[in-house]
């Protein structure tokens, strides 16, 4: 999501802080939730190499249980 204070990453709920250029943050989209959910370069990989099993992936905003 992205605040008055920056982008937080909707997969871990940690600001993502581009200092360094490699990092990004990234957009996706989950079925059910409406509008674009933003993450950093960490959490996209977590999200490409777990597909829909939400229980892999760390505590954060998807996870909240």
């Amino acid at each position: 999501m992205i605040t008055g204070s920056g982008a937080i990453c909707d997969v871990c709920g940690n600001y993502i802080l581009p200092i360094d250029p490699k990092e990004l943050v990234h957009t996706f989209g989950v079925t059910g939730i409406e509008g674009e959910l933003h993450c950093d370069n960490a959490c996209k990989q977590k999200l490409i190499d777990c597909p829909r099993d939400w229980t892999k992936l760390p505590d954060g905003c998807l996870t909240w249980r």
